[in-house]
């Protein structure tokens, strides 16, 4: 067993402190993989299938209905297009009420840009235009340009980027111009017109939804704007977002499940004396637990607000030492690996109380015990970290070793951090020999190949490993403070799903759950 590797990232936060060296070199690697890795993530984006439900659609042929703070209704010199507006210097707000079940909106729109529009121009704008969500995000803040001159980057605009940062010519990014009839007003080769379809994604749950939009105040106040084919969208996401435990903050840290995107503190760092993370596991009550290693508790919290609730395992409950691996069983009751200065064990405990039952396994080859997994038959895989190898137990916890192997060991003689057990029944297993991931046959402990190369996405230094919602396989990797992405079907890398500098110290992982009852981590049913 590699020592320097065990502390850097399993179990003492002292130890890893000094394991934490040359972070820059690994960012430069880092980088490029994700360049290169960006032409398989369409592939990734396609298995995402969302639950959506158009809940707005207007073209205002027919006018504009109350749910709009102004009703102005218009129609362009050219073709007699109705559209929303002109409005100046104003504020148009859409309402909407009794909205279904979502976790996300999208609102698209086709932003009519008219007259003369200076885009960045200080003395006679900035002419910017903004969208906003009531009690939200802004969507866009951004200056437009009807400047169709050669560029003068005193008339450019901002868009695409957010106002003050970009410049860019006139007109970029519109899908039509000068196309509604209205004329150059500023005698200097401009538009008259453009239109820019804009498409915007947000988080949002609630039932009522209100979307600003305004051009504020500027220099000179002769542009107009308008607003046509308004959308919104709501849709309820099939899979939760993304944990990730950050052993030396302890806190656990929250990503957007579908983009990686981090998105803040889901458990803030010493939340309830949580220190030294380990495992993640939601319960069957829809509920996070957590080992709490240097408290040797297993600690409960709110799994949708990450508020904390209890400590669920006190420290010394049936005998438990430190806290390693969680994982709930078949039975719903939850087993901790005590893996340092207890029982070196596997005990259970009610899954509803958290009172202690029974040691559930040990002995046969098991020698420290961190990870598990159980498979469809109710067999529990642990990897024994000083044993170097994974045991065996059945529904009941007597010894079920491979053929031909003593005790309880399944596959000997490995150098394992981590198992899964994955859709197509197969036993995963993450070693530190070769910073790899194997397969094996999960009734024969048979060595099927190589799932994840060694390396491969430079991987370095990693405990734990899910499979996640989309089928693919996702392993943390603790140093670079990476999430990285496999293929479910192949082990091929595919990105880097979590990237450097969000994610450091990544330790542990689990998916929020997308129902109330989440299924045990390492455990797939039929």
């Amino acid at each position: 067993m590699k020592g320097w590797r065990l502390g850097c990232a399993a179990l003492a936060a002292s130890w890893w402190v000094g394991c934490m060296g040359g972070p820059d070199e690994q960012a430069d690697a880092f980088g490029a993989q994700a360049e290169t890795a960006q032409g398989e993530r369409g592939d990734v984006e396609a298995q995402w299938k969302d639950a959506e439900k158009k809940v707005y659609s207007e073209h205002f042929g027919q006018g504009a209905g109350s749910e709009w703070s102004h009703r102005t209704v218009s129609r362009t010199p050219k073709g007699e297009r109705k559209f929303l507006g002109p409005f100046s210097e104003q504020e148009v707000t859409l309402s909407l009420a009794d909205l279904p079940a979502h976790d996300e909106v999208e609102v698209r729109l086709e932003l009519f840009v008219l007259k003369s529009w200076d885009g960045n121009d200080a003395a006679k704008g900035p002419d910017r235009w903004v969208a906003s969500v009531d009690g939200g995000p802004i969507l866009l803040d951004a200056t437009f340009s009807n400047d169709a001159a050669p560029f003068d980057a005193r008339y450019a605009q901002s868009y695409p980027e957010p106002y003050p940062q970009g410049s860019y010519p006139g007109l970029t990014g519109a899908a039509q111009k000068g196309k509604l009839g209205y004329p150059d007003e500023t005698g200097y080769g401009s538009r008259g017109d453009a239109i820019y379809p804009l498409t915007f994604t947000f988080r949002h749950t609630g039932d009522r939804l209100t979307l600003r939009f305004a051009d504020p105040p500027r220099g000179e106040a002769n542009e107009q704007w308008g607003l046509d084919s308004v959308q919104v969208r709501v849709r309820k996401r099939k899979t939760g977002d993304l944990l990730v435990s950050n052993n030396v903050s302890n806190s656990v840290l929250r990503y957007d499940g579908k983009t990686g995107v981090f998105l803040g503190f889901f458990i803030p760092p010493g939340s309830a004396g949580l220190s030294n993370p380990q495992e993640l596991v939601y319960g069957p009550d829809g509920n996070l637990y957590i080992a709490s290693f240097n408290t040797r508790e297993v600690l409960r919290f709110n799994g949708k607000t990450g508020a904390f609730i209890d400590i669920f395992v006190p420290a010394g409950s049936g005998g438990l030492g430190f806290p390693g691996g969680l994982i709930f069983g078949p039975d719903d009751n939850l087993y901790v690996a005590d893996s340092f200065g207890g029982t070196n064990s596997v005990l259970r405990y009610d899954g509803t109380t958290g009172a202690f039952i029974d040691v559930f396994a040990s002995g046969g080859g098991l020698l420290v015990p961190q990870k598990m997994a159980f498979d469809k038959k109710g067999n529990l895989f642990v990897v024994s970290i000083l044993g170097n190898n994974v045991v065996r137990y059945d529904e009941n916890g007597a010894f079920f070793p491979a053929a031909g192997q003593p005790g309880a060991i399944f596959i000997p003689d490995i150098d394992a951090v981590t198992v899964a057990i994955g859709k197509d029944h197969k036993l995963y297993v993450g070693t530190t020999a070769g910073d790899d991931v194997l397969r094996f046959n999960a009734r024969t402990g048979a060595f099927i190949d190589v799932f994840v190369e060694p390396g491969s996405g430079g991987l370095t230094d990693f405990v734990d490993m899910e499979f996640g919602p989309d089928g693919n396989l996702y392993i943390p990797d603790f140093l670079p403070g990476t999430v990285l992405r496999y293929s479910g079907k192949t082990g091929d890398f595919i990105d880097v799903f979590v990237g450097v500098g969000t994610g450091a110290n990544a330790a542990t992982l689990t998916f929020m759950p997308s129902k109330h009852h989440h299924k045990p981590h390492g455990y797939e049913a039929d």
